[in-house]
């Protein structure tokens, strides 16, 4: 793709060695440093990397580290950002709470809900899901005065304009997807594509009869008590909340002004402890029951590729799973770990390309998971 995919990817590679084996015990407490000792640690860290953002950790219910630096120092985890892809995984879940409620069928064809698209026929909503569905991935970038879109495997650009609604800019990016040839047939490739995802947004509000961020807030954020969870398209929040700033020095624009760009694929933005909030409900049956849940966090992924589930980056070992994604756009880095065995959730959201944060975030869940006993190998 373009810079996000690079992004992304290079921080699956750097995450690659994270998880591959958790065979200690998975009791509480830490092993041979104190809690105290590790958030020094960690912050120390943070700080030599010269890392803009907030890092939260924690561990059976116990803060491990709760900590911000750069232009909102101090505790971190009430700090709102835009997670980028972490919006993935809750956009997977609403198609999966239609599912379970019988209002659609995951083996539809895409041209249920897009009766026009010459390739409906050929793909289902499962394999958007899980990044297998051939369709090009589409790219923004600012150039010569504008904002643009443009697909991997076409040279046509659209503008986007910070005068447009998210309504309008949404249907532009799509139509522009849609008239782009497929990569591949369907499920013969992993393939990261932000399109799998703008696609299913728009399907939860075709069978819901809500906008998607209606039916989000409705039934993912206020059942879960994500207070501070939103979108860039629509948020509004009170002087008492913290919005970390964006950076202009990776794009020619506040990113925030161009409406719709990130539709279902990188649109939300939360504080690290309402994305807490998300893995405790989501791991333990809030949002779908068991039985859905199980099939959004397996890896339809072959083995030389990325383990990938419904939304959701997969490490699944011998001894214990792991769920986890990355996420970046302009200017927002964000990582999400969560290891539901150990009762561990790991986050580090950051506002600025400074330090490698994503190299940076899966460094500090290696060593934090190494500390409650977690073998899990050199991740430096």
């Amino acid at each position: 793709m373009k810079l996000r995919s690079k992004a992304i990817l290079a921080a699956v590679l750097a995450v690659a060695l994270l998880f591959t084996a958790c065979s200690a015990a998975r009791g509480k407490g830490l092993s041979g440093t104190s809690k105290k000792e590790l958030a020094e640690s960690l912050t120390k860290y943070m700080e030599r990397m010269d890392i803009h953002g907030s890092l939260y950790a924690v561990y059976h219910g116990d803060t491990i580290i709760d900590t911000s630096r750069g232009s909102n120092s101090g505790k971190g985890s009430d700090i709102v950002y835009a997670v980028a892809s972490v919006t993935k995984q809750i956009t997977a879940s609403c198609v999966m709470k239609l599912y379970e409620q019988g209002k659609l069928d995951i083996e539809d064809k895409l041209s249920k809900y897009f009766p026009d698209y010459r390739y409906g026929d050929k793909i289902t909503v499962k394999q958007l899901m899980y990044q297998r569905s051939g369709i090009p991935d589409f790219s923004v970038d600012s150039h010569d005065g504008a904002v643009w879109v443009s697909c991997d495997n076409s040279e046509k650009e659209i503008e986007i304009k910070r005068s447009s609604t998210a309504e309008e800019n949404e249907k532009l990016i799509r139509e522009l997807f849609l008239s782009c040839d497929l990569l591949f047939e369907p499920e013969e490739y992993f393939y990261y594509s932000d399109s799998n995802f703008s696609l299913l947004a728009e399907i939860v509000a075709q069978v819901s009869g809500m906008s998607f961020h209606e039916y989000v807030r409705a039934n993912i954020f206020k059942p879960l008590g994500m207070d501070t969870a939103s979108f860039i398209d629509d948020h509004s929040y009170g002087p008492e909340v913290t919005i970390a700033k964006t950076d202009t020095k990776e794009f020619d624009y506040d990113y925030f002004d161009y409406k719709g760009a990130e539709y279902g694929c990188g649109d939300m933005m939360a504080a690290p402890v309402d994305l807490y909030k998300w893995y405790k409900g989501f791991t333990h049956g809030k949002v779908v029951s068991d039985k859905y849940y199980k099939m959004m966090t397996e890896s339809y992924s072959a083995p030389d590729e990325l383990g990938y589930g419904f939304g959701l980056m997969i490490s699944d070992t011998e001894d214990c799973k792991a769920l986890f994604h990355y996420g970046w756009i302009p200017s927002y880095y964000s990582s999400v770990f969560m290891v539901p065995d150990y009762d561990l959730f790991i986050t580090l959201l950051a506002n600025g390309a400074d330090g490698n944060p994503h190299g940076a975030a899966s460094v500090i869940a290696g060593r934090i998971a190494n500390n409650i006993g977690a073998d899990i190998g050199s991740v430096e």
